[in-house]
């Protein structure tokens, strides 16, 4: 699947008057998007931030893992947000990162994003996007939230890795057409620059319930590992500071903040 080109001067004239947006760093290929921004952060740089890269040799995902990153195929970029307040609690950035990409992926297609906890976004029940978020102190006294996101746009399934291919997807895929990365990519700042004043004005509550009905980990059998333990249970909630509420097959009531969690079919 072709891709359309990113054409760094349009997409800045676009968003350079947005508060996120007008400290936009591109870059035809990084290591990673979240590397370079940490060294943005620890030298200074101006926030906020975007970073955007068309391909990224060593992606991260969580747990030290690899991101398929390859050239013109998808969006691979990083946000660094501005020092975090007091009432921005640290697992709330994957909320509005996720509510981000859902709102630019349901403009820009007509395709129906579901939200797999604790970092994972799908379409059709197949992943086409991770959130990976980060903390930093830098020079500043508040800690900074970098919050990276690789999604999936053009890559046709016999370009996946073969360990990926049954698990992952790309909106070109799902959508059965090619789907204008620039376009997207616009539309995914221009949505983080009205999500995130939502939140600076009325909180969290009301985009966590937004995110809660996008969901589809609550109320299903589970079983999660974390660096701790392996529990089965029942996903009950998700809470406001991202933590998720697990009923163990004994009953008992735990709180996790991350972990690997796949679903149980009976």
């Amino acid at each position: 699947m072709e891709s359309s080109p990113i054409h760094y001067n349009i997409v800045r004239s676009v968003i350079k008057s947005w508060y996120f947006g007008r400290n936009f760093i591109y870059r035809t290929t990084l290591s990673s998007t979240n590397i370079l921004s940490k060294r943005l952060v620890l030298s200074d740089y101006p926030l906020p931030m975007v970073i955007f890269a068309e391909e990224q040799t060593h992606g991260k995902g969580r747990l030290m893992r690899s991101w398929f990153s390859p050239l013109n195929k998808g969006i691979w970029m990083t946000v660094v947000f501005p020092p975090a307040d007091k009432s921005q609690v640290f697992g709330q950035y994957n909320f509005i990162m996720s509510l981000v990409i859902a709102s630019a992926v349901e403009t820009v297609t007509s395709l129906k994003v579901s939200f797999k906890w604790p970092n994972d976004i799908l379409v059709s029940d197949k992943k086409f996007c991770g959130i990976l978020s980060e903390t930093l102190t830098g020079c500043y006294a508040k800690p900074i939230v970098m919050t990276g996101a690789g999604l999936n746009v053009s890559i046709d399934k016999d370009s996946f890795p073969e360990e990926l291919r049954d698990k992952a997807t790309s909106l070109s895929i799902e959508s059965g057409a090619p789907v204008n990365r620039q376009e997207l990519f616009i539309e995914i700042v221009h949505s983080l620059n009205i999500i995130y004043a939502i939140w600076e004005r009325r909180g969290i509550e009301p985009l966590y319930h937004e995110w809660l009905q996008k969901c589809s980990t609550t109320g299903k059998n589970v079983a999660i590992s974390t660096e701790k333990q392996y529990i089965n249970g029942k996903a009950e909630k998700i809470n406001t500071d991202g933590s998720l509420v697990l009923r163990d097959t004994k009953g008992k009531l735990h709180t996790i903040f991350a972990g690997d969690l796949e679903y149980i079919i009976q």
